[in-house]
């Protein structure tokens, strides 16, 4: 089974790819490591930290649910908040990879609940990433980083 480290501010956590349910989601994920960018934090999500990735291919929906639950690392098509009607289709969602860290947390689209891939799960450190984005909230979010562990 492949780990991968999140890193995010001044904490790290590990999380376990979950490489029998999405295995498509993983290979792609992993040919894509290391990732790492300005981290964001859900406005309208609750409690989720995601990085907006530029990736050349579509993503296929596997293993999705709606039901995302502290831990989840997910990929997904994010929609944007505020779009033009004259923006292309590809300017309108944009592929991030998060992570859930409270249960107060639901994916949403602009109609209701939004199907997330599940490509893993945070196995250590959920509580660290739990207090440091918070505080990246309230200081400023800087990098998050993701990569084989």
């Amino acid at each position: 089974m492949t780990r991968v480290k999140i890193a995010l501010g001044r904490v790290e956590a590990f999380a376990q790819l979950d490489e029998q349910d999405a295995p498509k989601s993983t290979t792609w994920l992993k040919e894509m490591l290391p990732i790492h960018g300005q981290a964001m934090h859900s406005m309208e999500n609750g409690r989720e930290v995601y990085l907006v990735l530029d990736a050349p291919r579509q993503i296929e929906e596997e293993n999705q649910t709606i039901y995302q639950t502290v831990g989840d690392l997910i990929v997904y098509y994010k929609p944007a908040i505020f779009v033009r009607p004259e923006w292309p289709r590809h300017i309108r969602d944009f592929l991030v990879i998060g992570f859930i860290y409270e249960r107060d947390s639901a994916i949403r689209g602009m109609s209701g609940p939004l199907a997330t891939n599940l490509v893993g799960k945070i196995t250590e450190g959920i509580d660290a990433l739990a207090r440091e984005a918070p505080r990246m909230r309230r200081e400023g979010f800087g990098q998050m980083r993701i990569s084989l562990a």
